[in-house]
């Protein structure tokens, strides 16, 4: 895929991924007056994966304007890297996201699930403080190895020595491997989480839907709701991971096929946009919000028209006509 062909298909994409989550963040940061507040650490989770939809978006224009100055392999191996830093936070994101209502949906038994409810804040800024240190040094040891690699040995061999060449490639070669297990690890989670909550779902309705069975009708629809798009999340987080495994090790191991920068590029902005409108079928905040908006937008619009023609036939409006535009205008300024 040529950078072209890459701009033309990913263009959209990225306008689309930046200003959709770039709303969610304005949502977040000022939610509607008639929605209930987000609880924590649930307003965590979503703040993380706006952020790193957003980031992503930034950093790949980025890395196509750095294409454009530089031709250097070192250059554009740095915004690569923090590319994929976004995109693999991204990812452990919203499976905690779906881990977090799984917990919240599904009655637990095991104890050691209970202590996870229990003590889920604690437990879940852990797990991202964790995330985000194992990611960022994951990222550095390949962003060492690439440009070790790139400057050749030739030129280290006077400042590097042997015992250091093979510490760094080890390094590299587990870090590799840990960040493709960490990977396959939250997919599994994503996984049982996600049809586990199906299935409880699905026995509950069942049984309400007996003669005598009483159950709160909103709430069943907000956890139906919040299923569907964890399922769905959870075959795209699936399809990703498949692709993130095959390019990963088809890139290291093998000289004859590899998939293209520009390709991976397009099938993760892809991901992104699946994110993206997932976040928006599965959060009330993000709904409402767009539905304030899009009042807004049509009482504007409605009052512009009327002083339009109040300007163009001012003859044609009548005594109570003009009364309302009046208190139009009133509400408007207040």
């Amino acid at each position: 895929m040529g950078e072209q062909a890459f701009i033309l298909i990913n263009g959209p994409l990225i306008f689309f991924n930046l200003t959709v989550n770039i709303f969610y963040a304005c949502s977040l940061i000022f939610p509607p007056c008639n929605t209930q507040r987000l609880k924590q650490p649930l307003k965590v989770l979503l703040g993380f994966l706006v952020s790193c939809s957003i980031m992503y978006c930034v950093s790949l224009a980025s890395l196509l304007c750095v294409l454009k100055e530089e031709t250097s392999l070192e250059m554009f191996l740095v915004p690569l890297i923090i590319v994929r830093l976004y995109v693999t936070y991204s990812m452990t994101c919203s499976v905690l996201l779906n881990f977090y209502y799984y917990i919240q949906i599904v009655p637990i038994q095991r104890a050691l699930l209970i202590w996870v409810k229990r003590n889920i804040k604690s437990v879940m800024y852990m797990i991202l403080l964790f995330n985000g240190t194992f990611i960022l040094f994951c990222c550095a040891v390949f962003t060492a190895g690439e440009l070790f690699q790139s400057s050749g040995l030739t030129n280290i061999s006077n400042t590097w020595t042997e015992y250091q060449i093979d510490g760094l490639y080890f390094t590299y070669q587990v870090c590799f491997f840990s960040i493709n297990v960490y990977i396959f690890l939250c997919l599994c989670i994503c996984m049982v989480s996600s049809f586990s909550t199906a299935h409880y779902l699905h026995q509950h309705i069942k049984r309400v839907a007996q003669p005598g069975g009483f159950f709160s009708t909103p709430r069943i629809q907000s956890q139906l709701r919040v299923t569907v798009t964890g399922i769905s999340q959870g075959v795209l987080y699936f399809l990703y991971a498949t692709f993130y495994f095959f390019d990963s090790f088809t890139t290291l191991y093998t000289l004859s096929f590899y998939f293209s920068a520009w390709f991976s590029f397009m099938f993760t902005s892809l991901y992104t946009f699946g994110t993206t409108v997932n976040l928006a079928i599965g959060q009330v905040i993000f709904r409402q919000r767009a539905v304030d908006v899009w009042k807004a937008l049509k009482a504007l619009c409605g009052v512009g028209m009327v002083t339009r023609d109040m300007k163009m036939n001012p003859s044609r409006l009548t005594a109570g006509e003009m009364a309302n535009t009046a208190t139009v205008d009133v509400q408007m300024s207040v």
